[in-house]
């Protein structure tokens, strides 16, 4: 009986690492993702990028 308590407290920390960790991965993941969308082509990431007038005109505000 002591032996099945044992394992038990050992498997505590590790199923709450697991279930902290999914519920961060699902959390963060659709807000990464829209990140990742809206940044993809911007004149930082892409050098080569053309970019929009409003673009144009915060670089020109900035110079």
């Amino acid at each position: 009986m002591a032996k099945q308590i044992f394992f038990f407290k050992k498997a505590i920390p590790i199923v709450g690492g697991v279930v902290g960790g999914s519920i961060t991965y699902l959390l963060f993941k659709p807000c990464c993702d829209k990140l990742k969308h809206s940044l993809h082509n911007t004149r930082l990431s892409n050098p080569n990028d053309l970019g929009i007038e409003e673009e144009e005109n915060i670089v020109i505000d900035i110079e």
